[in-house]
């Protein structure tokens, strides 16, 4: 475990990252060398993550608001050689890279529907939880040609979303094959959920044991205190979802 301690700075307004990142980065099974893209990256948070954990990956990361706190993150954590940061619409941005380039896609993307839910005023926190600018359909339409065969992609949504999020992922080819369910406590309802495909690829589907984020007396779980520690990382949100 790489023991250099992380700094991740995000702005006093606008969206703020929550727990799912790290969710994401410790669900993500990467190899050394791999190549990945990371949609909506906002102040870098994902890809600093990972190649903390694997130092050799190439990371490309894509933000359609401004960037300047991600290239900040990156330059202090000294990873300006292994994440390069694209400020751009992913629906345009993808039709300059390569086809077949990316060993694994990432994504915690805005996961509500622009009809549910009141809608931020703050056009930054809007962007990232509600569909304005990056839906589902064209998330995935737009992803499935940059992952090579075999590829994997790794997304968190809401749960009431899963099945939604299944049918989407096989009609593209992208065939489920395994999900992590977090809950608040255990005796809360999932928050959640986490699922990586696989790019032409059928695989027999897991669905890992639950996680919960919290004890009940509100202390973090075991689980939950042991990924933050994987990463080094002291200044831990304690927020679960986009609210």
């Amino acid at each position: 475990m790489n023991s250099t301690e992380l700094i991740i700075d995000q702005e006093n307004t606008g969206y703020r990252y929550s727990i799912e990142p790290f969710l994401l980065a410790d669900f993500i099974t990467l190899l050394p060398d791999q190549s990945v893209l990371d949609i909506g990256t906002g102040c870098g948070i994902i890809p600093i993550l990972l190649v903390h954990r694997q130092p050799s990956l190439k990371v490309t990361a894509i933000e359609i608001q401004e960037c300047s706190q991600a290239q900040k993150n990156i330059h202090q954590n000294g990873m300006e050689k292994q994440i390069s940061l694209i400020q751009g619409d992913f629906l345009e941005e993808a039709e300059s890279l390569k086809p077949e380039c990316f060993d694994h896609i990432v994504s915690n993307p805005p996961y509500r529907k622009i009809q549910t839910g009141r809608i931020n005023p703050d056009s930054g926190k809007a962007v990232a939880r509600h569909e304005l600018s990056l839906n589902m359909g064209s998330l995935l339409d737009k992803s499935a040609p940059l992952l090579k065969k075999g590829g994997q992609i790794s997304l968190a949504y809401p749960p009431e979303r899963l099945g939604e999020l299944m049918r989407e992922l096989e009609c593209r080819s992208l065939y489920p094959n395994r999900a992590c369910f977090v809950h608040g406590n255990y005796q809360a309802p999932a928050k959640i959920v986490l699922v990586s495909a696989l790019k032409g690829k059928k695989a027999d589907f897991s669905v890992a044991p639950p996680l919960a984020v919290y004890n009940e007396d509100g202390t973090y779980s075991q689980e939950m205190a042991k990924v933050y520690a994987s990463f080094n990382y002291i200044d831990r949100p304690n927020r679960i979802g986009k609210e």
